[in-house]
């Protein structure tokens, strides 16, 4: 492994990351495989539960492809904070990312329905951000992109994942208004899309 891809600085910093690296995915495999329960209502997906997985996956692969073929865009920080910061970031955020899931209980969906029952839920981490998933989920990559110790990693993976759930939340947020009416423009006018304070 070259001296540039910051995980790899010694045996202890690839195992932390690996570890947390392992932890996102399995995190990832529950959270798809809740799907598998039955649940009546009205598919508003479109497709972009596979747009997700396509740019997730891209962003994960120029971020392990980035120390190799862009060394000069290493990161000239003290690789032990940036380190540091990169596996904080991929644990807050899973922390995150199941917190929103779990408040939203049977209603979270990896794709976009509408359940007969659904409730807009404003509690939790809802009460701040409407899509608290996605941000855990931005926070969590980036994490992984900045353990890589490359400016290009980071970026990659930031830019993939952005465009990933932007498109998400346009297409959940039109079902929401659909069905929720006023109700849902009162909360969007008090709460964060999903990074605050940008959107």
């Amino acid at each position: 492994m070259p001296h540039f891809v910051l995980y790899a600085m010694d045996p202890q910093t690839r195992l932390a990351f690996w570890i947390s690296y392992i932890a996102w995915c399995l995190l990832e495999v529950w959270i798809f495989s809740r799907d598998r329960r039955a649940a009546s209502g009205k598919g508003k997906d479109y497709g972009s539960v596979f747009v997700n997985i396509f740019l997730i996956t891209a962003g994960n692969i120029v971020a392990f492809m980035a120390p190799f073929v862009w060394p000069w865009a290493h990161i000239a920080l003290p690789p032990m904070p940036v380190f540091q910061t990169a596996i904080a970031m991929i644990w807050i955020g899973m922390a995150l990312r199941l917190w929103a899931v779990l408040t939203l209980g049977r209603h979270f969906r990896t794709a976009v329905r509408i359940l007969d029952d659904h409730k807009l839920v404003t509690s939790g981490p809802y009460r701040v951000l409407r899509h608290p998933s996605y941000t855990g989920g931005l926070l969590t990559l980036s994490g992984i992109g900045l353990a890589m110790g490359n400016w290009l990693s980071l970026a990659g993976i930031f830019g993939c994942v952005f465009v990933a759930y932007g498109l998400r939340i346009l297409i959940e947020e039109t079902a929401l208004r659909a069905r929720f009416g006023e109700e849902f423009k009162a909360y969007r006018k008090r709460t964060w899309a999903f990074i605050p304070p940008l959107w």
